[in-house]
């Protein structure tokens, strides 16, 4: 059996599939409205030195409705990667002790408001 050359084997892409409809117009939106930078760092957005922008959902889920503006964060690629595993918005906060940075603030309102009754 011939073993196959790794450079004739396709390379598994992220499918679109996953996002709702409307997606790629939701992030540009989101970018323009964040001035095209980075919510944590305030990098710009510059392809050359690795800072792209990214939208992070903050909760995990794909199919978050585009309403819910506090579960979305427009961070750079290094950004995102740090808080990615990191931020986890269905853990328990203990708001009182906790210190939060300034940029999260208005995501964890947010959330914080959408779990009251």
């Amino acid at each position: 059996m011939k073993t196959p050359n790794l450079l004739d084997v396709p390379k598994k892409r992220k499918r679109m599939g996953e996002y709702p409809n409307g997606w790629p117009e939701f992030a540009k939106q989101l970018k323009d409205e964040a001035g095209w930078q980075c919510e944590r760092c305030k990098h710009p957005h510059e392809v050359d030195t690795g800072y792209v922008l990214t939208v992070h959902h903050l909760t995990g889920n794909k199919q978050q409705p585009f309403e819910d503006r506090w579960a979305f964060a427009v961070l750079c690629q290094r950004c995102h990667l740090k808080i990615q595993a990191r931020v986890k918005m269905d853990q328990m906060f203990f708001v009182e002790i906790l210190d939060v940075s300034e940029w999260f603030k208005p995501h964890l309102q947010g959330f914080l408001l959408s779990k009251m009754p």
